[in-house]
């Protein structure tokens, strides 16, 4: 998909919020993916504090913080982002897609999604609210179920200019890259072998410095030293 080039007054903010326990390659190729689609817009990643869908992190907000830092170091389009963190309660998107809105007034407001959670967006917390604030860029996944035809209503399929050109209400589908790499089969990796192909090798050895996911050795693959 071509990039686009956007006027300097849209300035679009691009959100990607999840738990990130951990961070792996397929997090940051689509959070690149999605800049590069936006003319370079910087993208906010936001690990949650208390996820209100899914099971509560492993690793603590600090740590997932600091391994979001290893693996965004070489990207200055990918923003490390501590907001969701510092607050209070479930970390519901409205309340994260009202506090971004506020701050960028006019601005197109982006928020990226997998096309899974795209899916089950009407179950989401007062999701009907979301058009009014932001858009959506769909990031694919293998076999992912189609969304209801009312939540695809909510957001009419456009393309990446036409987001530039209007602060909410239209949705991008990305063709690429997939998120097809599995948190849960990355904790399951690092607790059975101590490492995992699919996170940056920073990380990795940050998970077995500190012992993050029941990984037991602290035996180096790569020449990186971690803080």
């Amino acid at each position: 998909m071509p990039s686009v080039q956007p006027p300097a007054s849209s300035n679009p903010l691009v959100l990607f919020g999840g738990t990130f326990d951990p961070v792996h390659r397929a997090h940051i190729s689509a959070a690149r993916a999605v800049s590069k689609v936006l003319g370079g817009a910087h993208v906010h990643l936001l690990p949650n504090a208390v996820p209100p869908h899914k099971a509560q992190p492993m690793a603590d907000g600090e740590q997932r913080l600091a391994m979001l830092r290893l693996a965004c170091r070489e990207y200055p389009e990918l923003v490390v982002d501590d907001w969701e963190l510092r607050q209070t309660g479930p970390s519901y998107s409205l309340n994260t897609l009202r506090h971004f809105r506020d701050q960028c007034a006019d601005r197109p407001l982006i928020f990226m999604i997998g096309a899974d959670s795209f899916a089950n967006l009407h179950q989401w917390h007062r999701w009907q609210e979301y058009a009014t604030l932001c858009h959506l860029a769909v990031v694919p996944r293998p076999e992912c179920a189609l969304a209801p035809d009312k939540v695809q209503a909510a957001f009419p399929e456009s393309d990446a200019a036409q987001l530039l050109q209007h602060p909410s209400g239209l949705r991008l589908m990305l063709q690429r890259p997939f998120l097809d790499v599995s948190a849960t089969a990355i904790r399951e990796a690092l607790e059975k072998k101590g490492d995992c192909p699919a996170l940056d090798p920073a990380v990795s050895t940050h998970i077995r410095r500190h012992h993050l996911y029941n990984v037991a050795t602290t035996t180096p693959s790569t020449n990186y030293e971690a803080p």
